[in-house]
């Protein structure tokens, strides 16, 4: 299968996702700020989702960016990203509706949260087995390394979320944060400037 194929469904999936997720934000019932701030919460919750998300396709590009051709593994494990990533609309409305003081809506966030990240450590492995060249395919071993650290990060901000959920948004919210630092301004994906 020819790789623009699989990254056009892939979009059409994630913009699915943000739509679903920006349809699930309520309006006030009262058009005052202090309805609209007692929603925190619910934009907090949907503020990172997004982020998330965003950084979700953005890998996703850089994945197969370095791939020519889509074998049957890279196809599957594709298909087991993006349902991981279409139960970020559920586990966002739960944790918002629940204004992150829920132990179990914070744990399923980051449960999910812990799905994808990992989903991305196999997809970046299966990638760098498919790489155009060796530089490619260190590359993908590389950025497979960062996504096992940041499902240990949703894994701590998971346990932290039991005993205190509210703590476990920030911790959530360093993830999104991470993911930009890491890259110096100007550089790609790939480490090579803009």
């Amino acid at each position: 299968m020819h790789k623009g194929r699989l990254e056009a469904f892939s979009d059409g999936v994630l913009a699915i996702i943000l739509t679903i997720m920006v349809l699930e934000l309520k309006v006030p019932k009262e058009a005052s700020l202090a309805a609209l701030a007692a929603l925190w919460p619910v934009w907090a919750a949907y503020v990172l989702s997004y982020c998330i998300v965003f950084l979700v396709w953005l890998n996703h590009h850089d994945i197969f960016a370095g791939v020519n051709e889509v074998n049957a593994r890279l196809l599957f494990i594709n298909g087991g990203l993006l349902f991981c990533v279409s139960l970020i609309p559920f586990a966002t409305a739960f944790a918002g509706e629940t204004h992150w003081a829920s132990p179990l809506a914070v744990a399923l966030y980051g449960a999910v949260m812990v799905a994808v990240s990992l989903m991305f450590v196999r997809l970046r492995l299966a990638a760098a087995l498919q790489a155009k060249d060796e530089a490619a395919a260190a590359h993908h071993r590389r950025e497979a390394a960062l996504s096992t650290r940041l499902a240990v990060l949703f894994v701590a901000g998971t346990a932290l979320g039991w005993f205190y959920p509210r703590m476990a948004l920030v911790v959530f919210a360093a993830t999104p944060l991470v993911m930009r630092l890491r890259r110096k301004p100007g550089a790609s994906a790939d480490g090579t400037r803009d």
